[in-house]
C-alpha cells in the first residue's frame, strides 16, 4: 500500500506533486476550506489526473495533515492499494428525514462477502446521522464490516456543506466508499476524554433530537442549574458541557453537545437522536482532559497493530472540540500520531458529527467532540 500525503494553498499551489498511481485500486481523499474558486479548481484538477480512482471528500473547517491542523488549505490523502479493491457510491438525501433510507441505500450498493469496510460522508446540516447509521447498519453485519465516516463541516457559520460526487461539490447528498479484500485490515476506535459529574439521571421526555425532561424536570432549568454562571454565555458554553447517554445494558455511552436551547418550552435542541428512556449524565471537558482522550484512542488503537508496520491513519474530530482546545488543537493531532507505528501517516478532517464504533467490533454510533481513528494496512 502506498500513502502520499499533499496539501493545496492558494498562495503556494500543491504542496507535493502528486504522484501518478492513478487506477481503480487508488483511493483520493480531499478534505477542503468550504468556499474559494481556486479551491475548486484544485479539486477537479485530482479529478482530472486520476480518472479511475475512487474520489471522496467534503468541505471541513480545517484539514488534518499529519500532526498540522491545516484552516485554509486542501488537504488530500492518495493511497493506492496493491490487492484491496474499492467500490464508490452516493445517495440522495433530501431531507433529514431520509437519512435511514438513504444509509440503506448506500450499504446495500456496497455490501458484498468479502466488504471489509464502508467510509461515509455527508452533508453536515442536512442529515440525521444517527438514523444514516441505523440505515446502513440494517443491511450490513456490523461483526465484519467496520463503518466509519464523519458529517462535513463548514466554518462555524451553519449554513452551507457539501460532499464530493463524481468531483462536484454537492449538498443533500451521501457519499459511501467500500473497502474489499482478504489482506486489508481495516479498524477503528473512539474517545472523547470529557469527564461525568453529577448524578446519573433518566431522559424521561424526549422526541428525535429535542430533549424536554429529565428525572422529570425541564431539561434547559436542569441544564442551567449544573452550568451556574456559565449558563449566562448558553449555548456557546455547551461546547465544555455535553451530555453523556446510554442505554439499559450501559456498555457504552456517546457524546451529546447541546446545539440550541429554547427558552419557550425549557427544551435542548442537539444533531442527533435523544432516546427517552436513556440515561445521562453531564460532562466537563478541558483541554488536557481531550488531549487525554485523543492519546488513549491512538494507544488503543496501536496496542492491537504490528509494531513495525506503518499504517494510514484516517483522522476526523469535531468541531466543538477544536474551539474548546483553541490554538493548540495540534497537539491532539500530534499525540495520535506519535502513538501509532513509525513511518504512519494521518490524514482528516475537523467535522459536525463523527461516525465510529465505540468498541473494537462494536456497532457504529453518531458521536459529538469525539476523536475518532480508523487506521488501515494491507497485511502478508
Amino acid at each position: 500500500m502506498q500513502v502520499t500525503l499533499s496539501f493545496f494553498t492558494q498562495a503556494t499551489g500543491w504542496h507535493k506533486p502528486l504522484p501518478d498511481v492513478d487506477s481503480s485500486q487508488t483511493l483520493v481523499l480531499v478534505f477542503s476550506p468550504p468556499d474559494g474558486e481556486q479551491y475548486q479548481t484544485a479539486i477537479k484538477h485530482l479529478h482530472t489526473h486520476y480518472p479511475q480512482a475512487v474520489i471522496a471528500g467534503c468541505s471541513t473547517v480545517a484539514g488534518i495533515f499529519n500532526e498540522h491542523l491545516l484552516e485554509n488549505a486542501v488537504v488530500v490523502g492518495i493511497i493506492h492499494f496493491e490487492t484491496s479493491r474499492l467500490a464508490f457510491t452516493s445517495a440522495e438525501l433530501p431531507h433529514a428525514d431520509d437519512s435511514f433510507q438513504a444509509g440503506k441505500q448506500i450499504a446495500t450498493t456496497l455490501n458484498a462477502p468479502d466488504l471489509k469496510g464502508i467510509f461515509v460522508l455527508t452533508d453536515g446540516l442536512n442529515t440525521n446521522g444517527s438514523a444514516l447509521i441505523r440505515g446502513m447498519a440494517s443491511v450490513v453485519n456490523e461483526a465484519k464490516v467496520t463503518i466509519v465516516g464523519g458529517l462535513a463541516s463548514d466554518k462555524m457559520q451553519f449554513v452551507s456543506t457539501w460532499v464530493l460526487d463524481q468531483g462536484e461539490a454537492v449538498s443533500q447528498r451521501v457519499t459511501g466508499v467500500g473497502f474489499y479484500g482478504k489482506k486489508l485490515v481495516f479498524t477503528s476506535y473512539a474517545r472523547d476524554g470529557f469527564k461525568p459529574f453529577g448524578p446519573e439521571r433518566v431522559i424521561t421526555r424526549s422526541a428525535g433530537n429535542t430533549l424536554y425532561e429529565i428525572d422529570g424536570r425541564p431539561a434547559l432549568q436542569l441544564y442551567k442549574e449544573y452550568l451556574g454562571e456559565h449558563a449566562n454565555n448558553l449555548p456557546a458554553m455547551a461546547l465544555h458541557f455535553p451530555l453523556a447517554i446510554w442505554n439499559d445494558t450501559k456498555d457504552h455511552y456517546v457524546v451529546r453537545t447541546v446545539v440550541s436551547i429554547n427558552e419557550a418550552d425549557d427544551s435542548l435542541g442537539f444533531v442527533a437522536d435523544i432516546p427517552q428512556g436513556y440515561s445521562t449524565q453531564l460532562m466537563y471537558g478541558s483541554f488536557d482532559n481531550l488531549l487525554d482522550g485523543a492519546e488513549t484512542a491512538s494507544r488503543s488503537l496501536a496496542e492491537r497493530l504490528p509494531p513495525q508496520t506503518p499504517v494510514f491513519a484516517l483522522t476526523i474530530s469535531c468541531s466543538g472540540r477544536k474551539l474548546v482546545m483553541g490554538d493548540d488543537t495540534d497537539q491532539e493531532l500530534e499525540a495520535t500520531l506519535d502513538n501509532l507505528p513509525a513511518g504512519s501517516q494521518q490524514l482528516g478532517f475537523y467535522s459536525y458529527g463523527e461516525l465510529a464504533p465505540n468498541a473494537f467490533g462494536g456497532r457504529c454510533c453518531l458521536h459529538n467532540e469525539t476523536m475518532t481513528l480508523t487506521v488501515m494496512y494491507e497485511g502478508s
